[in-house]
């Protein structure tokens, strides 16, 4: 990866001012954004320990504000009720709906800092916890307001689109039991997301077809794509199509991304986005790779790297400044071409006021076009 490390067009600055933030948080909402999504005036973001999202609307000087919490309690049936987390890693807004998946992950404790007794550190080493709400993967429709126009009011039902979301157990989710047998991502299905095991850090939709972005497991360097297809069910429910040899109910695509896993996706006309960055706990480095006509793939796909385009490197910190999120920016006369960065552990130097943190844009260049003979 020869790219040079993308310096900034510019920041802006995203004010979570609320009396509504959610009590049994951790932390506030703006420090811990895992991903984002952006239409109209609207821009929602997710944090990973919340079962909801967050809508921010655009200011006359280009700043977000005007903080509102979507409780996805509220629209959907939760195995672990509202209050239970749901580790949302994947925003995308495709055909009048907010897609949204969590992560998928088991989590195992780790000592905490400072403690010095031997016993208690290896039993939070011992424990692995399932946190059943975040086998989510659903959508919900947006509606215009007609008295603002470009602001898009979340609802559990609009016309003939409702919410719904794939079914969920207190042991796990249908994506999860339709993988469980997998020769290549089974074994990895009962390892923490954070130690290679299964964890799922991004989506991007086109119609109903979802690709789900793998930070975990990577295979001898390896990442790993999924592609599922899903049609409407019963009242609030979405089911997966058959779409592989034999029944299978998802698409595998390995990509070699360095050793690195996906953490972020975006479609750009055909081709996908993919910000990528270390499977593990760690620091960097974070790349964006473009895979050309990933639409077009249509099977199961092996892409090497000559078959992916590197875009460029993203700056991180030590311990801070972590890339989570990306999309495409709206603009009053603006080309399209601007890439929203959202940031986990942000740096003190983004935080203003205690309420706001600033994001980053990138200017990319012209799409490319599509390669004669691309697959």
């Amino acid at each position: 990866m020869n790219q040079p490390v993308a310096t900034p067009e510019r920041r802006v600055r995203l004010d979570f001012r609320t009396d509504d933030e959610l009590q049994h948080a951790d932390q506030a909402v703006r420090s811990d954004l895992s991903t984002v999504a952006a239409q109209g005036r609207c821009l929602w973001v997710a944090n990973d320990e919340f079962a909801a999202v967050e809508r921010l609307l655009r200011q006359d000087d280009g700043s977000y504000a005007g903080h509102e919490i979507v409780h996805l309690g509220k629209l959907f049936d939760l195995p672990e009720g509202a209050g239970g987390e749901m580790d949302i890693e994947g925003l995308d807004i495709d055909g009048g709906y907010l897609w949204v998946v969590g992560s998928h992950s088991l989590t195992r404790e780790k000592p905490k800092p400072g403690e010095h007794d031997p016993d208690e550190a290896l039993a939070r080493l011992t424990e692995v916890e399932h946190h059943p709400n975040r086998h989510f993967v659903g959508r919900f429709p947006l509606v215009e307001s007609a008295a603002a126009p470009g602001v898009l009011e979340a609802c559990r039902k609009a016309a003939k689109r409702r919410s719904a979301c794939l079914k969920m157990k207190d042991t796990g989710g249908v994506l999860a039991r339709a993988l469980a047998d997998d020769v290549h991502i089974g074994r990895f299905m009962g390892v923490p997301g954070k130690e290679n095991g299964f964890d799922i850090e991004g989506i991007a939709a086109r119609g109903e077809r979802l690709f789900l972005g793998l930070r975990g497991p990577v295979l001898r360097g390896w990442a790993t794509l999924l592609e599922v297809e899903v049609k409407q069910g019963g009242k609030g429910r979405l089911k997966l199509r058959k779409i592989g040899e034999d029944g299978a109910r998802y698409l595998k695509h390995f990509l070699d991304l360095g050793g690195l896993g996906i953490r972020e996706l975006a479609f750009d006309g055909e081709a996908l986005l993919i910000l990528a960055g270390p499977t593990m706990d760690l620091d960097g480095p974070v790349v964006l790779y473009r895979w050309p006509d990933a639409l077009a793939a249509g099977a199961p796909t092996v892409v090497p790297a000559e078959r992916l385009e590197p875009v460029l490197q993203l700056p991180h910190g030590a311990g801070e400044d972590h890339a989570e999120g990306i999309c495409w920016l709206p603009g009053a006369g603006g080309d399209g071409r601007e890439l929203l960065v959202v940031y986990d552990s942000p740096a003190a130097g983004r935080s203003h006021d205690g309420t706001a943190i600033e994001a980053e844009v990138l200017r990319l260049g012209a799409r490319p076009r599509r390669r004669r003979g691309a697959r």
